[in-house]
């Protein structure tokens, strides 16, 4: 590793109406470097990536990258900057196609200086990108058409494909699978190889573990710590984001009851076939299996959203059939949706609406809905 940093951040303080969200932080990133970050929800990682990528401005603090000072004044200017980020919400356009998302802006032309777009060749390097992150997508597809991982995954080739200086990742595998993960891991190796450093957010410790040269910690808007990948284990990662030590919580023993669902031989119009399992009062069953193995569905299905072409539902030893998510809801079947903003909340109301929204006939009158119930 280099001993002269490629990007440094000194004394950065940020705050929100009410919110510290910083308190003079500095770090520093050096070329061919994977940096990762840890640290509670509310510890600052997040809003020091955005002071970086041009979203938020700093209060305080000074930003240098090589020998001279600069201040990212948003995205677009971080990019011309050479700083690329990958963020935990994806930023998409959906009715756009995997190639036009990945080099928005930035259109291979047919000829210089015209307007003249050369899709073809657009698809095409959008598809060896994806392909190098072990990701296989048509560029031509409209991304609303992807899973939520493969959206993802176009993500994460949009800014790889803007050969940057330094790459942000704010919880970039959130939404992957194992598969993908290690994808992206060796595309991560290769670009430390190359000299180009990586910032890396992670809640998951083991991944951190796997991939980072270094670790800071972060705590209540503060750096606490700073580890080598050598120095580094969970338990001592774990002390230094809490400020304690913390016991694992064992799994308890519960009681298994009679079949509250019973699922028998289910096929749906997307693809599940023939899927049975029971589950117990008292009971987690989980679903396990790739991306595109037909966990998603399953649920849907149960969930009336899919049409169920084949099999039985029994609800507490009770054959139900539910042809729509209001029908589950009677019979008390819930349904958290792996895209919370596109299929589980409307984004323009609030909270109580939304939280409310299943139980509008329990908490209305005749005239209108009471609101202090609300």
């Amino acid at each position: 590793m280099e001993t002269k940093p490629l990007l440094r951040m000194e004394h950065i303080s940020k705050q929100f109406p009410g919110v510290q969200a910083l308190d003079d932080v500095s770090f520093e990133v050096y070329p061919g470097e994977i940096l990762g970050f840890v640290g509670e929800n509310g510890a600052g990682k997040s809003t020091l990536i955005k002071i970086l990528s041009g979203v938020y401005s700093r209060d305080t603090g000074g930003i240098w990258l090589g020998d001279h000072p600069i201040e990212p004044r948003s995205p677009q200017h971080a990019q011309k900057l050479g700083i690329s980020t990958i963020y935990q919400e994806l930023a998409l356009i959906p009715h756009l196609t995997v190639g036009e998302n990945i080099f928005l802006n930035r259109e291979p032309r047919l000829l210089p200086l015209t307007g003249l777009v050369d899709f073809r060749r657009m698809f095409r390097e959008a598809e060896q990108i994806l392909n190098d992150l072990g990701t296989h997508v048509p560029g031509n597809v409209p991304v609303k058409r992807l899973t939520v991982a493969a959206q993802q995954m176009v993500e994460i080739a949009k800014a790889v494909s803007q050969n940057a200086r330094l790459i942000l990742m704010d919880e970039p595998t959130s939404a992957l699978s194992s598969r993908e993960v290690d994808a992206l891991f060796n595309m991560m190796r290769r670009l430390k190889e190359k000299g180009v450093p990586v910032v890396f957010i992670s809640h998951r410790l083991e991944e951190i573990l796997q991939v980072v040269d270094r670790i800071i910690v972060m705590r209540d808007s503060h750096r606490v710590g700073t580890l080598t990948r050598d120095e580094a284990t969970e338990d001592r990662i774990i002390q230094l984001m809490v400020g304690r030590k913390v016991g694992l919580f064992p799994k308890q023993d519960a009681e298994i009851a009679e079949p509250v669902l019973e699922v028998r031989n289910l096929s749906s119009n997307n693809g599940v076939r023939n899927v049975s399992f029971t589950l117990h009062k008292g009971e987690i069953v989980g679903l396990a299996g790739l991306v595109g193995a037909g966990r998603t569905e399953v649920a849907r299905a149960i969930c009336g959203i899919d049409r169920v072409t084949s099999g039985e539902i029994l609800i507490d030893g009770k054959k139900v059939r539910i042809h729509s998510p209001a029908q589950a809801v009677q019979h008390g079947v819930g349904w958290i949706p792996e895209d919370r903003k596109q299929h589980g909340l409307l984004l323009k109301m609030t909270v109580s609406q939304n939280t409310t929204m299943a139980i509008l006939r329990r908490i209305s009158n005749a005239l209108a809905m009471m609101s202090a119930k609300q």
